[in-house]
């Protein structure tokens, strides 16, 4: 079935005066958040925004595929190949980037990204960037057990209403993962008058909110705008707590690999749906839940912390550096679990079972999904022909 990659090769020569925003451009252009483009526009750069094609050329002549290779974040890591081939194409090589922002703060516990997107006169793409490749990012997804909001969430509110404020333009919002997250929180959290101005929120398998946050009225009020896609085997868009539906996409991976975005099947200009859940999603979704309702907020931040003092013994600042030298970074795990009280040790141990048992249940081989096994590699070359599975008679 046909990806991203290949969805680009067929609508790729049609501009969005010529037909508007579809799901798959959403996704696409919740990804664009995850390529760094600090020193390319906004904060301490030349220029304040830039087209997709500049912001292409400009971050390949500073960074190199060998060390993109090297992101062990496969949304950090396809980033900048995904906007090549964006940039390949007359329907989005033009659009304008413009109010970009990139926070890592280590005191806060904060990894943050959103850029806008032009894509006409008086309408934008807001887009917010998911967890990247730094613990920090992490540290930051686990304190959303226990914290809310996060700092991410609160930068997220008031980066939406300065963009709206300024620009006075309707607007999508959307992101992938924990960018999904920050793309409903800030257009329920926004004021009124900006609330006004978005037209549609897009959440790709991010995780919920406390229950507070999906029974508040603004919340319920804005809710019919937010719609929400997880994969088949998720377990990242079923954590905390939901009220919004969702829809079922297929993905050509299998366990959770399927968080990425990349893997999604497409046909035309819509994603293939699956039936629904796998029962091993539904069964880790649910036993994760159970065992966090059984848990104080002040146990889980203390669990939370623990993991994370587990991580940053290695002193490493990436997830990268954790696989650079291997051996001394299991070892260096491996002592820090062993100074771990009894209570975080069992946790820890018993929520790692839990998921690697999902992920073991989830996996499908891929001749049974009838694919031929390549998962959506965006490093593949382009042919530029139409791609079989597309249907080019599809509904826009």
């Amino acid at each position: 079935m046909a990806n991203l990659s290949e969805y680009l090769a067929w609508r790729g020569d049609i501009s969005f005066e010529e037909v508007g925003l579809t799901l798959v451009d959403a996704l696409l252009l919740s990804q664009i958040s995850y390529v760094n483009l600090t020193g390319i526009i906004g904060d301490g750069a030349e220029r304040t925004e830039c087209t997709i094609l500049e912001a292409s050329e400009l971050f390949w002549s500073r960074h190199t595929k060998k060390e993109m290779e090297k992101c062990v974040s496969v949304a950090v890591r396809t980033s900048g190949i995904q906007l090549e081939e964006m940039a390949a194409t007359k329907r989005f090589r033009n659009l304008i980037l413009r109010n970009y922002v990139s926070i890592i703060n280590d005191v806060k516990q904060e990894q943050f990204a959103a850029v806008e997107i032009v894509l006409g006169k008086g309408l934008s793409y807001i887009s917010f960037a998911g967890t990247d490749d730094t613990l920090i990012g992490w540290k930051e997804d686990f304190n959303m057990c226990f914290l809310s909001p996060v700092p991410a969430q609160i930068d997220a509110k008031r980066y939406l209403e300065r963009v709206i404020a300024d620009q006075g333009s309707q607007c999508y919002v959307g992101g992938h993962s924990k960018g999904g997250n920050l793309a409903i929180y800030s257009s329920v959290k926004c004021r009124k008058s900006c609330a006004k101005k978005i037209l549609h929120v897009y959440n790709f398998d991010g995780p919920g909110f406390d229950k507070e946050f999906v029974t508040s009225p603004e919340y319920l009020e804005r809710k019919q705008k937010i719609e929400t896609w997880i994969p088949e085997a998720s377990i990242v868009g079923l954590l905390l707590e939901h009220e919004d539906s969702y829809q079922v996409v297929k993905s050509s991976a299998s366990g959770l690999m399927e968080h990425d975005a990349t893997s999604w099947e497409v046909m035309g200009s819509e994603f293939i749906r699956a039936p629904k859940l796998l029962e091993s999603s539904r069964r880790v979704a649910d036993g994760l839940k159970n065992w966090m309702d059984g848990l104080t907020a002040e146990e889980l931040e203390n669990f939370c912390n623990a993991i994370f003092s587990v991580l940053t013994a290695t002193e490493a600042k990436t997830l990268a550096d954790l696989t650079q030298d291997m051996f001394k970074s299991v070892t260096t795990i491996i002592h820090s679990l062993n100074t771990l009280d009894k209570p975080s040790k069992k946790m820890l141990l018993d929520l790692l079972r839990m998921i690697v048992t999902a992920n073991s249940e989830g996996r499908v081989s891929m001749a049974a999904k009838g694919t031929t096994g390549k998962v959506a590699s965006l490093s593949a070359g382009k042919s530029g022909k139409k791609t079989k599975g597309i249907d080019s008679t599809a509904k826009e």
